[in-house]
């Protein structure tokens, strides 16, 4: 080594640190614009994959590693987030690709215009800084289309799952002693044992709701919870009444939860 010449040091607490934190400002971020379900522990479990490759990656040969880098981000994506269809994964993927170059040129621009002396929790906070206007879109863009997505919290039994729904205008399922709407949810929403609900197992009353699929006629096994309430964003939340329809053989709907009736808006 050359006098003069610089040497460059990586302190791996701090490299693990900043990635972990820049990793999971970015899935905060693919959520809000790909509009997928936010599950804390997922997304940190993600975060820390994103903190131990960014680690393990200087040891890589150079010729590999940016070979490895795609094939990376796709199992961290896969980790902070329940699997869907394809359509939906890429979505997903893509929105986490541009939060990843958003995010680390202006933090890269910030770093060097600091000429190269801000510290680890500059760079955290300039991150966070940087990460307001993917966010902000996010939202934007969700407040255009929340008439085909809707939150909705359901009580039952002492209980409160929270679902996000897709509006189906189409959804024209009653139940038929009560004639309310039916909300269809996937089961992977609810606790056990309603998650695989049987008649003789089940803390809430069954009612069998018969329905029309592609291949014919089906059964749907249901209850009236205590309380509805829908979510709108940016609106006041109220209350309606509907059967909730217990969807045991489809987990994904579109990257959502569910059917929200659109009679019930």
């Amino acid at each position: 080594m050359e006098t003069g010449e610089e040497v460059l040091i990586l302190y791996a607490d701090v490299l693990a640190f900043l990635n972990f934190a820049m990793d999971f400002l970015c899935l905060c971020a693919a959520a809000k614009v790909a509009s997928r379900r936010f599950i804390g522990w997922r997304v940190v479990m993600g975060a820390l994959f994103g903190a131990v490759y960014s680690v393990a990656a200087p040891f890589v040969p150079g010729a590999w590693q940016a070979a490895l880098h795609l094939p990376a981000s796709v199992l961290l994506c896969l980790i902070a987030f329940p699997w869907g269809n394809g359509k939906t994964f890429l979505k997903t993927w893509g929105s986490f690709l541009m939060s990843c170059a958003c995010l680390g040129g202006l933090v890269s621009g910030a770093y060097y215009i600091g000429q190269r002396r801000v510290t680890a929790w500059g760079i955290v906070l300039t991150a966070v800084l940087c990460c307001l206007p993917v966010v902000l879109y996010g939202v934007h863009c969700r407040k255009k289309v929340y008439e085909k997505n809707m939150k909705i919290e359901i009580e039952f039994g002492g209980k409160s799952v929270k679902a996000d729904l897709l509006v189906d205008s189409g959804n024209l399922v009653t139940e038929p002693f009560s004639a309310l709407p039916v909300v269809i949810l996937s089961s992977e929403v609810l606790p056990a044992p309603l998650n695989k609900p049987t008649p003789g197992n089940s803390p809430v009353p069954l009612r069998a709701i018969p329905i029309r699929t592609e291949t014919g006629l089906g059964l749907l096994y249901g209850f009236i919870p205590d309380k509805i309430t829908l979510c709108p964003p940016f609106e006041k939340q109220r209350q309606v009444e509907a059967v909730i329809g217990i969807d045991t053989d489809n987990s994904d709907f579109a990257g959502l939860d569910g059917l929200l009736p659109g009679a019930l808006l």
